[in-house]
């Protein structure tokens, strides 16, 4: 029977079998393969869990978590800011009197400067994303509890004037 079908049909027949054991290794293998990733992060994969608790409750602890996430982001762009000033720095002080060791030195430095560039740009994303989460929750904060958030509304105005002014130069 295999010698009446034509090669279009074989190809056909064996891409079927190969996408069965395809699917069928899949979920063998995804347990296992969901198991050493959790281990390859070093951590478990949560669920999330909402305690019970009031709304102000619940808009308080997105307050202390979002500023700990925009200070964590903060630090890094701060770092990643650094670290490509000392990269400026040592293309500056690469040997221009050899152009072709000039030319192979820069192409190595390029990749890695692109890539903390793309993660920085990233970063200043979230960051002026989270700003108004922020300044939301503040909002609320300062009418439901009475709390001055004056001074950390302006802090966050500063902070996402600071992101905006770096995106247009």
């Amino acid at each position: 029977m295999m010698q009446n079908l034509d090669m279009t049909s074989t190809f056909l027949l064996l891409s079927a079998v190969a996408g069965v054991a395809a699917i069928y290794y899949s979920f063998g293998i995804a347990p296992q393969w969901l198991g050493r990733w959790k281990c390859a992060t070093n951590s478990t994969i949560r669920r999330a869990v909402v305690p019970d608790s009031s709304l102000d409750g619940h808009i308080a602890t997105q307050w202390t978590e979002g500023r700990l996430r925009l200070d964590f982001l903060l630090a890094l762009i701060k770092k990643l800011g650094v670290s490509l000033e000392q990269e400026v720095e040592t293309l500056r002080r690469l040997d221009h009197a050899d152009p072709p060791l000039y030319e192979r030195e820069a192409r190595k430095m390029v990749e890695p400067s692109l890539r903390r560039f793309t993660f920085d740009r990233h970063l200043r994303d979230e960051c002026l994303t989270l700003i108004p989460f922020l300044e939301f929750c503040a909002h609320d904060l300062a009418k439901s509890q009475g709390l001055d958030m004056t001074q950390k509304l302006s802090v966050l105005a500063e902070i996402q004037a600071a992101i905006k002014s770096v995106d247009r130069g």
